[in-house]
């Protein structure tokens, strides 16, 4: 399927039909995706300030290049002493010989003796006891235990008990976020290798958006999907293509390719004259990786391949627009960035509602889910078609039907919850 659109030249429409290949089912397409990445080269590495890493995505390994601690410290504010020491002073006490503070590099403890000890502290050469300071009582500069026996290690953080050198510590394709800032920190890391971030182009096109129109409308599709795709790891430009001119659209294309990763058209597949992208696309030289996909709504979905780059062309009603967004083009930015897949049908309960599909394809049903006694149930949204944007402000979840299904009031099901990068 390396060129299944017909090079026909765009001032021929006198055939659409050409265009109206044999369609793939939703698995099928999603596996051709796959491939297709597969063969992408990686995207290449930056390196940035730690402190401006926050969702970026590591481009190699983190290992540990020190122990954490990095010595023997106290975990508390206390009194450092030796057990034995503390054993043989009986009712006397030991006597006070220093105090030592985070970032000091103590002496070694005097035989015999205690030492006060702040939290973080090394523990002195010869000291292996820390008591917490309200477990002592301390008189005439002698420490004496109230209620505390005095164990060997007691509040004492010992080297390398969190992670020793060498241990991984992060794995390429991480996200980073305020958890991991702490971690890379404290193994000396000012700046941090992250994979620069992906260029995605948004187009939609139509005369219909010039504002001079007899009949304007209002572009619904790039600010919708840039709010979507758009991410730290993600930089999305949108442009709007208001004609129906194949040459400006041609011009609008080729800035778009030439200044992304990925494009993401809306609107102009389908086979009326004047939906150019397909063949304008095809003149430039793109290949089609899939042509329509058996599923419901979304079906004129295309996906296009120029040279490396990759080209989702959407359908142009809103509805349809956002599905395919988040079945094809997210999932695939996600991988592209080296994060690992969402689970898929992580959402799992029953259906409050009934559903038999009417065509031969996979229908996704936008759904709302709510927990009730311990179980998720799924209600449908109802939708007017594939242009309805209401019902996505209502809905949380897609819910699979596959041709020949159904689903009844209680059936066990699974849906994908709507998912952001």
């Amino acid at each position: 399927m390396s060129d299944c659109l017909v090079r026909t030249p765009v001032s021929d429409r006198s055939n659409p039909a050409d265009l109206l290949l044999e369609m793939v089912d939703y698995d099928t397409a999603q596996a051709l995706l796959s491939a297709a990445l597969r063969e992408l080269p990686s995207v290449e590495a930056e390196h940035i300030p730690l402190a401006l890493s926050c969702g970026r995505i590591l481009a190699e390994d983190v290992r540990a290049v020190a122990c954490r601690p990095e010595t023997d410290i106290s975990a508390m504010d206390g009194y450092a002493f030796r057990c034995a020491d503390m054993d043989l002073s009986g009712q006397k006490g030991l006597p006070l010989s220093g105090c030592v503070a985070a970032g000091d590099s103590p002496e070694p403890l005097r035989d015999g003796t205690a030492c006060v000890i702040l939290t973080g502290a090394r523990i002195p050469a010869g000291a292996d006891c820390v008591v917490a300071r309200e477990r002592v009582v301390v008189a005439h500069d002698r420490v004496h235990l109230t209620n505390q026996t005095p164990v060997t290690g007691l509040n004492i953080r010992r080297k390398g008990e969190e992670f020793l050198s060498g241990t991984p510590l992060l794995p390429r394709g991480q996200a980073l976020d305020w958890r991991h800032m702490a971690l890379l920190a404290s193994q000396g890391m000012t700046h941090v290798a992250v994979s620069r971030p992906i260029r995605v182009a948004v187009l939609a096109n139509g005369a219909e958006f010039d504002c001079h129109a007899a009949d304007a409308r209002t572009e619904l599709n790039t600010l919708m999907l840039s709010a979507m795709l758009q991410s730290e790891s993600i930089r999305v430009r949108s442009r709007v293509a208001a004609t129906d001119s194949p040459d400006e659209l041609g011009e609008a294309l080729r800035e778009c390719i030439e200044h992304s990763d990925v494009v993401v058209t809306t609107g102009g597949i389908s086979v009326g004259q004047t939906d150019h992208v397909l063949p304008v696309l095809t003149r430039m030289g793109a290949t089609c990786l899939f042509r329509r996909v058996r599923m419901r709504p979304g079906k004129p979905v295309t996906v296009m391949r120029l040279g490396r780059k990759i080209i989702f062309c959407l359908p142009g009603n809103p509805g349809a627009a956002a599905l395919c967004a988040q079945l094809f083009v997210m999932p695939f930015l996600r991988a592209f960035t080296g994060l690992p897949p969402h689970r898929e049908n992580r959402l799992a309960g029953r259906s409050a509602f009934a559903f038999t599909p009417t065509t031969d394809a996979t229908s996704f049903l936008p759904v709302a889910h709510t927990e009730e006694e311990g179980e998720i149930r799924f209600s449908l949204i109802p939708s007017v078609g594939a242009s309805d944007v209401r019902c996505l402000t209502r809905a949380t979840a897609l819910l699979r039907v596959d041709a020949g299904e159904s689903v009844d009031i209680g059936s066990y099901c699974r849906a994908v919850p709507f998912t952001d990068l």
